[in-house]
């Protein structure tokens, strides 16, 4: 994250905060060659997560004004007096507001692991900047933005995949959107695979209990020596159900004598089912 402060002096000095150690030094090298701004450096621990966090701040002359001046936030003249631009004008076309968003994502963006869920937000203690950013980003019309606040903290976010992906593309993060958009494909056909196998699995299963039932009955028919009261095509049913090689109705109906449907199969030994309930046989489901 980065901020401009207003020092003593009445100029400013520009001041970053970041986890990566060749972010900080390439900031303080580009201070240096462009503006001839001497850079201050110091480490801090996170106190949530324990990592390194280097505090960049460079020296308040006017040149660090003209930084402000160069980003198009603020112009300044030579008595260093301040006029904040209009974000509003800045960010008219789209390619500006597209690098507006890109910028408040790297100053203070996160994205979860779409491994682990979709959700990207982008956070700010000041609520103007969350504020004029939301009603930029509702405004496009190709994504959804949502606004939440925990604590003192606002938050900008997206939690459809789509609309992530979608404002990847918007910053240019086009290597982070290939690898976001490979792990969300790979996450989808996993999920998918596996309600296909849970589903095949539930199917079998329903499939067994079928089975048994059926042949329970039709043991129980006989048994009882009520076999003769079923019919011959109940009875053909009856006998292939009682063969252990065939499992599916599909294969019982390529062995009736007469060709029939795995459905008519199926209304067969319902009905033979149903005659042996009428002798008395209860079904253990």
């Amino acid at each position: 994250e980065g901020r401009f402060i207003k020092e003593r002096n009445g100029y400013y000095s520009l001041n970053i905060n970041t986890q990566d150690n060749t972010e900080a030094r390439w900031f303080i090298f580009a201070m240096n060659r462009i503006y001839s701004l001497h850079s201050d450096i110091h480490m801090k621990k996170n106190k949530l997560n324990d990592n390194t966090i280097f505090c960049v701040k460079t020296e308040a002359t006017y040149a660090a004004s003209v930084v402000y001046s160069d980003l198009g936030l603020m112009e300044v003249d030579e008595q260093n007096n301040g006029i904040f631009s209009d974000i509003a004008e800045l960010t008219e076309s789209t390619c500006c507001r597209y690098s507006y968003y890109e910028g408040a994502f790297l100053s203070s963006g996160t994205i979860k692991d779409p491994e682990k869920g979709y959700y990207l937000e982008i956070a700010s203690k000041n609520s103007y900047e969350i504020e004029r950013l939301y009603n930029m980003l509702i405004k496009e019309s190709l994504v959804n933005a949502k606004r939440s606040k925990r604590r003192k903290t606002q938050y900008v976010y997206f939690n459809n995949s789509e609309d992530i992906s979608t404002f990847l593309n918007m910053i240019g993060a086009h290597n982070a959107l290939y690898d976001y958009e490979n792990k969300r494909i790979v996450k989808s056909l996993r999920n998918d695979t596996n309600r296909m196998l849970n589903c095949d699995e539930y199917n079998s299963d329903k499939s067994v209990e079928t089975k048994i039932r059926q042949i329970n009955a039709i043991k129980y028919i006989q048994k009882n020596k009520k076999f003769d009261v079923l019919n011959d095509k109940l009875k053909e049913a009856a006998m292939l159900r009682l063969n252990e090689d065939l499992t599916e109705y599909n294969e019982i109906a390529e062995h009736m004598s007469v060709k029939v449907s795995k459905s008519t199969v199926q209304k067969r030994l319902a009905k033979i089912e149903q005659i042996a309930r009428q002798l008395g046989y209860e079904s253990k489901e």
